[in-house]
């Protein structure tokens, strides 16, 4: 008999993805970003009246982890250059970091306004929308995110996501499919689809494929131990 966990599986899966969807646009500091300050500071001086020079610091002071001082370059930017929308992007990114999401979508929607190339305010707004709960708002970004770019990865399994908190498991799958022909090594859609195969479906065979695959890609999963339960109890049934 499988020991039962705290949390239903799905939901395991599901908070394991959204750490990644909270992390949109974050990558870890190193060296290579104080690096990449020094220098912009140094085209701030060299340009002082120029938005990009001060647009370029607000994001290499975003990835360091700086965020006021990434707001004021960001400011800075608007400030000489009003419609220049790279900053208000910028800028999103920076109020979700500080946790001020409301800002954070005054920010993305005014950089489409100023600029509606910039698609990837639609894919910060899917993670925005979906840190306020707001999934249906969360959903259209992604969706209008995917028109432009249908094999971006990563993004169908952030909608899938999305779909599964609302409990439309049928359109999670759909994404979650998509996104393991676009990258047949992403681990967490392997392991949400083989979860939701089986505790929403009960296709016991492609759960258990799903299941291996990811057990197989990520020596290290968090839930290695009970997702190898729950390997060995399909296996076991009927």
């Amino acid at each position: 008999m499988i020991r039962k966990v705290n949390l239903h599986p799905i939901e395991t899966a599901i908070f394991i993805t959204v750490i990644l969807l909270l992390s949109i646009g974050t990558y870890s500091r190193n060296r290579l970003w104080n690096n990449e300050v020094e220098f912009l500071i140094d085209c701030v001086k060299k340009s002082p009246n120029k938005a990009r020079p001060h647009s370029n610091l607000g994001v290499a002071y975003f990835y360091e982890g700086a965020y006021d001082k990434s707001i004021e370059a960001a400011q800075k930017a608007i400030q000489l250059d009003p419609k220049w929308g790279d900053a208000y992007y910028n800028l999103g990114l920076t109020y979700q970091k500080m946790g001020d999401l409301n800002k954070a979508v005054a920010m993305e929607k005014k950089a489409l306004e100023l600029d509606p190339t910039l698609e990837m305010a639609y894919y910060a707004l899917g993670g925005i929308y979906f840190e306020k709960g707001q999934y249906e708002e969360s959903e259209k970004a992604f969706q209008k995110f995917l028109q432009i770019y249908p094999y971006f990865p990563e993004v169908h399994n952030l909608l899938a996501i999305v779909y599964a908190t609302q409990k439309k498991f049928d359109k999670a799958v759909t994404e979650l499919e998509w996104e393991v022909r676009i990258n047949p090594y992403h681990v967490l859609a392997h392991l949400n689809l083989g979860q939701v195969y089986w505790y929403e479906f009960q296709n016991r065979q492609k759960a258990i494929t799903h299941l291996k695959i990811a057990l197989m890609l990520d020596p290290l999963l968090p839930t290695r131990t009970e997702i190898r339960k729950l390997v060995r109890l399909l296996e076991g049934l009927p």
